[in-house]
């Protein structure tokens, strides 16, 4: 196999140009492929590690039962924080932190203009342990630190004409019903990272239990994790320490549309990697027939001199693999410079619904670029098989004559 080898590279050695134009295909469509994964690999983590560590947490805990009724009763089933059970949440392996929320709807009022907004009642120092994107979000003023303030959407607070540094009235129903209200100080506006969260007032736990009547009660608490690959492994331990009663829901089974869109994007790039291969396939197996035509004499010689048909076969599926391996490899190279080079200082996207743009750096990792080497490699091979098929067939007598080739 070895003295092949060593033919397969000498043959395509020889043919510079016909070699050079099937690597330049080769690479080009795999460079193509590596960049758009990089680009949808910077895209995918924003958009995961927004949610997970800006808005719903890498998971959340609420009582047995509590969304499944979530829209008829927002405020029930709660959960009791008079306990340990903050402590046994941070206790668990992996687990960086767990914050109490309270989320409710609610209508904001500024002098006499009101709107219908989506109030959270967060703990501020645990908040920014558990979901420290929460603080980039604020585009103006600054983040929670009293119990009698607030931090306003800045959509909802130019709406009603109000601004940072003045005052803002939160009107809800109590967890029975009535209703009941708390004057705020906007020290702060957000940003919304998705169309959603536009209507998002943020204000101190203490005044949302006040507010709503359930002192020392949360509907929810977020957990940050160390590792966000891990966040299933660690929803199990959390399930395991904090046993029945509870419901806890990763971010992937929170924001559906966030996972959705993932998939949606990996299929598309499945799509897009199919494409590229079949056309270059198609292209190597042209080439390699066309080296066949061309070649005649050379397989005649080949055989004359002792090859077997089977060797032949081998000859060329070693010269389509080599293509493979090498064109891949440079696609490889050029796809990772290029995709490095976006990732200094990032891609800016303004994506639909967002009130601010955010910034991607795209990467790409080694076990992808790995695939796309194998992949290349075993489709030029496949693609080879009907050329080399075809040079093996040939009759010894008639390939040294320069005939056979087209039969």
């Amino acid at each position: 196999m070895v003295p092949l080898l060593r033919l397969a590279v000498r043959n395509l050695a020889r043919h510079r140009r016909r070699t050079g134009l099937i690597l330049a295909a080769i690479a080009l469509g795999v460079m193509a492929v590596v960049g758009v994964r990089g680009f949808l690999n910077g895209l995918q983590s924003t958009l995961i590690r927004g949610f997970a560590e800006g808005t719903v947490g890498a998971m959340q805990v609420h009582a047995e039962g509590f969304l499944r009724s979530n829209e008829a009763a927002p405020l029930k089933p709660n959960l009791d924080l008079t306990g340990d059970l903050l402590q046994r949440i941070e206790a668990v392996e992996g687990v960086k932190a767990a914050a109490p929320r309270i989320m409710f709807p609610s209508m904001l009022s500024i002098g006499d203009q009101t709107a219908f907004v989506i109030a959270v009642g967060i703990d501020p120092v645990r908040e920014k342990d558990c979901c420290p994107r929460r603080l980039d979000l604020v585009e103006q003023g600054r983040f929670l630190s009293g119990p009698s303030e607030s931090l306003v959407g800045l959509e909802v607070l130019r709406g009603l004409g109000g601004a940072v540094g003045g005052k803002a009235a939160l009107l809800t129903g109590d967890v029975d019903g009535v209703m009941n209200a708390v004057d705020t100080d906007v020290v702060g506006q957000i940003a919304a990272p998705t169309q959603g969260e536009k209507k998002l007032v943020l204000l101190s736990l203490a005044a949302a239990q006040e507010l709503v009547r359930i002192p020392s009660h949360a509907t929810e608490i977020a957990v940050g994790v160390h590792d966000l690959d891990r966040v299933g492994k660690v929803a199990e331990r959390v399930r395991a320490a904090l046993g029945p009663g509870y419901d806890v829901r990763t971010w992937d089974e929170l924001a559906a549309t966030a996972r959705d869109a993932v998939d949606m994007q990996n299929r598309a790039l499945g799509v897009v990697t199919a494409a590229f291969l079949i056309v270059i396939l198609v292209g190597v197996t042209n080439a390699l027939l066309t080296s066949v035509l061309e070649r005649v004499r050379e397989i005649g010689t080949l055989m004359a001199v002792g090859a077997r048909r089977r060797q032949i076969l081998v000859l060329f599926l070693f010269e389509a693999a080599a293509l493979g391996v090498v064109g891949a490899v440079i696609g490889c190279a050029g796809g990772s410079a290029l995709v490095g080079l976006l990732a200094i200082k990032g891609v800016t996207l303004s994506t639909p619904g967002a009130s601010l743009p955010q910034t991607l750096y795209p990467f790409v990792e080694l076990d992808f670029l790995l695939r796309m080497v194998v992949m290349s490699t075993v489709g030029a091979s496949l693609a080879s098989l009907w050329p080399a098929w075809k040079a093996s067939r040939l009759r010894p007598v008639e390939a040294l004559a320069g005939v056979g080739g087209g039969g």
